[in-house]
């Protein structure tokens, strides 16, 4: 029994696991059949995004293309430049098929491109234009690329010719700190000849030894085409609607003299010749210690008849100078510091008893008793003596320093009032007999006086009276009615000046786009400037003194920007303020009436003449000696320009040792940014400034592109 027990547990059969076998085999099979799906799958999915990606190229790469030859069509073809409407714009390109570097046709993509002006279209502040190109195919656009080009200024350049005449060369000791070109030759000289700091290019040769440090020169570059006085015909019309639009006073008539027969007009022989000078200001009219571009202003001087230019431009007759001269006697003289306020006295009140115990609590330059009675108007050695002080200078006529001589007063007038008084026989400012101690001041940048007069003052006494009758010297002309300030602060300026200050910005001048016009020449220049000003003279400009910014352009960038163009010449002229002359016949010393070296803030464009120095090989100095760079004499010193130089021909601006002066140029780093001064012409050409990529779905129809362009002017629909 118990075997057949055991026999019965060895012949029972196993499970039948066939089935579990072939469900495994369907299971792997199904799951490497979806694993080849999945591949297939993502291999077309693949090939299908490459696909899209490649399109979405193709698109953008046409977009892009159809930019660059916008803007290479933009600035090769200045026909087509005019075409483009101011207030709309044009269509460059429709439907326009693209081709790839190997010059295959771009499949299926097509643009549009469309041009126009945009930003502050009038071009007050810079010229754009707006190029924007639009990729599509027939399921609508793809792709949109949208560049805004700017106007590249002349204003970017520190020095630029129109024409190069053989022979002329800069030299050792002149130094370029900015991009400079010529459209004809560039010539260097001397060892180790002169230093560039920028590229130098030119249409022709560059040649002669300089010190380039480091940077580039472009001989063969491109012609860049000079502006015309036509191109300009739109400046006047600006300057009218600012109220900033002069006509320069002219003609000639004989000389004037006082009643004792002394003459004032300023020269010694011929007729008198009149002109006008403008004189930018600065004033806080806010009184708050901030000088905003509000705070600008220009104001214009016209000379009487009988008055010559030389008055204006503080010249001094011969060499040497006369003692009698009457430039020399009421337009020069020395600044003393006195109560923390300066104080300027000229030549012929310096002998005046009250001068001299005034002039004796000065602060600078110290005054002692025994040096105060050395200041003689009547001899050589008080002049000399006068003419030695650091702070001896001269100035223009109509200059608020110049109170003293030219707020004439008689017995029973102070010169309180203004206008001043025109009858009876003047005494000079405070030496009336009813002045008091109140009145007895020099000459202030506060102390305006509407309507000057001169006369030649009796120095041989010190009553301070003058030898004949008065003789107006001219006029500063009154603002129109709608620009006058309302009030200006009493403890900055007398209410006489107020009406005579040309405001050149908002809120004051709402009309004023920047532009001061004259419609002829001479007209000349000094000043301190606050904003953004282009001065446009249709005639030569005579730099009379220094011209600057309220603040250093260096380091206060683009807080200024004064354009300076004139037709004709712009010259430093050739007078006592910026270049030494000699006093009397003896010794032969020269002696310099204002600060050496000539500071000039802006850019200068002459359209058909250069932009130089007045007798610059002339008026030789050796004494006193006055240097540009180690060891380079010159008569005047350097002409330190922060700015730059465009004119139509290149001129010389000194002729060896001790005359002249030589050129100290620095470019304003507002230059870099391509900004200009209102309306500055430009160059024709067009630089990258901005670029944007567009959402398709907004640039669709026409009706999107003309509200685009119309938004980008500031218009709207």
């Amino acid at each position: 029994m118990t075997r057949n027990v055991l026999m019965s547990a060895a012949t029972r059969q196993a499970p039948d696991r066939r089935g579990s076998a072939l469900l495994l085999v369907l299971t792997l099979t199904l799951g490497f059949a979806a694993l080849a799906m999945s591949a297939i799958y993502l291999t077309s999915s693949g090939g299908i995004l490459l696909r899209l990606h490649e399109r979405e190229r193709d698109f953008r790469y046409a977009a892009e293309q159809a930019l660059q030859i916008a803007k290479s069509r933009v600035n090769r073809d200045t026909l087509f430049q005019r075409t483009i409407p101011e207030t709309s714009y044009v269509q460059l390109d429709t439907g326009r098929t693209l081709t790839d570097a190997q010059g295959v046709v771009v499949p299926r993509a097509r643009v549009n491109t469309y041009i126009g002006f945009t930003g502050d279209t009038v071009g007050r502040f810079g010229q754009f234009v707006t190029v924007v190109s639009t990729a599509y195919d027939a399921g609508g656009t793809r792709h949109v690329r949208r560049l805004d080009l700017a106007a590249e200024s002349f204003s970017k350049f520190a020095m630029f010719t129109n024409t190069w005449p053989s022979g002329l060369a800069y030299s050792t000791g002149e130094f370029i700190r900015g991009r400079s070109h010529s459209n004809g030759n560039w010539a260097s000289t001397g060892s180790p000849g002169p230093t560039y700091f920028d590229t130098v290019s030119a249409v022709g040769t560059i040649s002669g030894t300089a010190n380039y440090s480091g940077i580039a020169t472009r001989p063969g570059s491109a012609t860049i085409p000079y502006p015309t006085v036509t191109k300009l015909n739109f400046l006047p019309g600006y300057a009218t609607q600012g109220n900033l639009n002069f006509t320069p006073v002219s003609g000639s008539s004989a000389r004037a003299t006082d009643g004792a027969g002394a003459g004032v007009s300023g020269i010694t022989s011929g007729n008198a010749t009149r002109g006008t000078r403008i004189e930018f200001v600065t004033l806080d009219v806010g009184n708050d210690g901030t000088l905003g571009e509000e705070d600008g202003f220009a104001r214009v001087f016209d000379l009487a008849a009988g008055i010559d230019t030389t008055r204006l431009r503080a010249d001094l007759n011969g060499s040497p100078v006369a003692l009698t001269d009457p430039i020399l006697q009421n337009q020069c003289g020395a600044m003393f510091t006195i109560g923390g306020r300066q104080e300027f006295y000229p030549v012929a009140v310096l002998k005046q008893g009250w001068v001299k115990t005034r002039i004796r609590s000065s602060t600078y330059p110290t005054v002692t008793a025994a040096q105060a009675n050395t200041y003689d108007a009547n001899t050589r050695a008080g002049v000399v003596a006068i003419a030695s002080l650091p702070t001896a200078r001269c100035y223009p006529v109509g200059s608020p320093y110049l109170m003293l001589t030219e707020r004439l007063v008689d017995a029973t007038n102070c010169g309180l009032t203004a206008p001043n008084p025109s009858n009876g026989a003047p005494y000079t400012w405070a030496a009336g007999p009813l002045c008091g101690a109140s009145t007895q001041y020099g000459g202030q940048d506060s102390t305006f006086t509407p309507n000057p007069r001169t006369c030649m003052v009796n120095v041989t006494n010190a009553t301070g009276r003058c030898g004949g009758t008065a003789v107006t010297l001219g006029v500063w002309r009154q603002a129109a009615a709608t620009i006058q300030l309302p009030s200006v602060p009493t403890t900055l300026r007398q209410d006489a000046e107020r009406t005579y200050l040309f405001p050149l910005a908002k809120p004051y001048n709402l009309s004023s786009k920047g532009v001061v016009h004259f419609t002829a020449g001479p007209v000349y220049v000094s000043g301190s400037l606050r904003g953004y000003v282009t001065l446009y003279v249709l005639g030569r400009v005579g730099l009379i003194d220094d011209l600057t910014y309220d603040q250093n352009p260096v380091t206060s960038i683009c807080r200024n920007f004064l354009g300076i163009i004139g037709r004709d010449h712009i010259m430093i002229t050739d007078n006592a303020m910026n270049r030494p002359k000699a006093i009397n016949t003896a010794a032969g010393a020269a002696y310099l009436m204002g600060t050496p070296h000539f500071t000039l803030h802006g850019i200068t464009m002459s359209l058909t003449g250069t932009v130089g120095v007045e007798n610059y090989g002339g008026n030789k100095q050796t004494s006193p000696s006055i240097t540009c760079g180690t060891g380079n004499t010159t008569s005047g010193g350097c002409i330190n320009q922060t700015g730059g130089v465009i004119e139509q021909v290149i001129s010389a601006t000194f002729a060896g040792a001790g005359t002249g002066l030589r050129e100290n140029r620095t470019v304003d780093p507002c230059q870099k940014t391509n900004r200009r001064p209102p309306f500055f012409p430009a160059t024709g050409r067009y630089l990258d400034n901005k670029y944007y990529e567009i959402d398709p779905v907004n640039l669709e129809s026409a009706t999107q592109i003309r509200a685009l362009f119309n938004g980008l002017r500031g218009r709207a629909g």
